[in-house]
């Protein structure tokens, strides 16, 4: 499913920047973009084309297998405030506040931005999730122009009278630079409908510079006294130890 008509919705926009602010007080934001940025950098680190073979697709995969876990992991810790993290169908969910959040990696080469003309959902929750956008809510016709709208580009858009607009499902898309081990975030909304897939609003999460990449934890190596280890085996203190 590609999505190569592009629509925009002045009140998709401003429903976006609304779920964007709550959920960044309660913290999951936060969450997710220390997840994606760790998880980006240990792979990049890791990655290796000339002998082990690994290619962009090996990356990506990895990268969201491990997000997958981590954020699994976390999900007890924040049942509590409300935010329920699961995987159906093997795809990771964030659920809060009536919202769902879905996790998709931009293509290689990305760059900063996705390039939401030609970006694809594929997956069967995706798809479910755009399509249930779709059933649900109708751009307004002067909307329908072809022109996405982006936090922070253009004349800001209205605010929604009560803030309710019936949509469910946004997507985190965010980009990885193998060069730099940098990552960004955007929020988005999918939504499908019988004029064709399209995302109708985005607005950017984090972007992280070179130098604000989080280093990989640091393991503290454990010093063994020798002595400790020999005493009382009968071996001959200041023997080589052999791993």
């Amino acid at each position: 499913m590609s999505g190569t008509r592009q629509g925009g919705d002045a009140r998709a926009l401003a429903w976006l920047r609304g779920v964007a602010d709550r959920w960044a007080a309660v913290g999951i934001l936060g969450l997710l973009e220390d997840a994606v940025a760790a998880v980006w950098e240990r792979n990049v680190a890791r990655h290796d084309p000339e002998v082990a073979g690994d290619t962009p697709v090996t990356l990506g995969i990895t990268s969201s297998e491990n997000l997958r876990t981590v954020l699994l992991r976390a999900a007890p810790e924040w049942e509590p405030r409300g935010v329920l993290i699961g995987a159906p169908l093997n795809s990771l969910a964030v659920a809060h506040d009536g919202v769902v959040l879905h996790l998709m990696k931009a293509p290689d080469g990305s760059g900063a931005r996705p390039d939401f003309a030609t970006l694809r959902w594929v997956g069967e929750v995706r798809e479910a999730a755009a399509t249930d956008n779709g059933l649900v809510y109708a751009p307004a016709p002067d909307d329908r122009t072809g022109q996405l709208w982006f936090d922070g580009f253009g004349v800001p858009p209205p605010e929604p009278d009560d803030g309710h607009v019936g949509l469910r499902h946004v997507v985190l898309v965010w980009t990885g630079d193998q060069a730099t081990s940098t990552t960004t975030g955007w929020l988005a909304v999918p939504w499908e409908h019988d004029t064709g897939p399209t995302w109708l609003a985005a607005v950017p999460i984090w972007a992280h510079g070179p130098d604000e990449v989080p280093a990989p934890r640091r393991v503290h190596a454990v010093s063994i006294s020798f002595e400790d280890v020999t005493a009382g085996d009968g071996r001959r203190e200041g023997h080589d130890a052999r791993r």
